[in-house]
């Protein structure tokens, strides 16, 4: 296993409290690692939210053995699919902050802290930050180094419409984001990617380079090279039209028009 830990100057505590959104399927073979790994980082007044989406192997019987006041895990009413499963958690999650996980990384010590110092500092409420992650095989050996780097990761509404680079264990974000992403349109291809650009439309976006975490992937399942152009440019279309619609609701305007005084004071 790689030992590492995130050089930072700039972390602190405070009182932002924290909910770890992290949905399972058939992950028992790392889902200790991923567990452990979170659960050190947590503060008192901090939570860990699973929602399993009835699996088949020994995830729950994982879960159950981590089951306490902080460590939440929840089923879903049948099984709903990655981006349904993930609506269903964030639903129920308490934190003022949401960092999204999944099953099989492993976080690096400090991750936790750099997510509260940075929304000490940005406390506008449709913020949205994006941590880097070293890319690593199953036994956690490096294979493709920096996720920023190979996916060209960065803002933009046509940049990540076109190739998205929003990944979502990677995103952290205040609540409020939620009061206007949810529910998730039908046509979206990802949460993630909705997320960022949604966040995009009403706040800002922060991409911060540094590993805090362990990316674990085989090959480029990450990708979505294995999806026809035609399935690709479906995603696309339904991603401007959700956006369009949503820009054009009552809810978004209200919004940005309280998220542009804020700026302004």
């Amino acid at each position: 296993m790689i030992v590492k830990t995130i050089d930072s100057d700039m972390l602190q505590k405070d009182d932002v409290n924290i909910s770890v959104v992290m949905t399972t399927y058939n992950g028992a073979r790392y889902l200790r690692a991923q567990i452990d790994s979170i659960i050190s980082e947590l503060d008192a007044d901090d939570e860990l939210l699973i929602s399993d989406d009835r699996s088949s192997d020994k995830t729950l019987e994982i879960l159950s053995e981590y089951a306490s006041d902080q460590v939440r895990f929840i089923q879903t009413p049948g099984q709903l699919g990655p981006i349904r499963n993930f609506e269903h958690a964030l639903a129920q999650a308490r934190g003022r902050v949401i960092v999204l996980s999944d099953q099989d990384d492993v976080w690096l010590a400090g991750r936790l802290s750099v997510v509260r110092e940075h929304f000490s500092r940005d406390t506008m409420p449709y913020g949205l930050l994006v941590l880097d992650s070293d890319i690593v095989d199953g036994d956690l050996k490096p294979t493709q180094g920096s996720l920023f780097e190979l996916l060209s990761a960065g803002p933009g509404l046509i940049k990540n419409i076109v190739r998205n680079t929003y990944v979502g264990c990677h995103m952290a974000f205040r609540r409020e984001l939620l009061d206007v992403a949810m529910p998730f349109p039908r046509a979206i291809p990802m949460h993630d990617v909705w997320l960022g650009l949604v966040s995009e439309s009403l706040g800002t976006v922060t991409f911060k380079p540094g590993a805090t975490m362990l990316f674990r992937r085989s090959g480029d399942n990450y990708t979505q090279s294995r999806y026809s152009t035609i399935q690709r440019l479906t995603w696309r279309i339904g991603l401007m039209t959700s956006l369009a619609q949503l820009r054009l609701s009552t809810r978004f305007r209200e919004r940005s028009n309280n998220a542009t005084a804020e700026k302004a004071t």
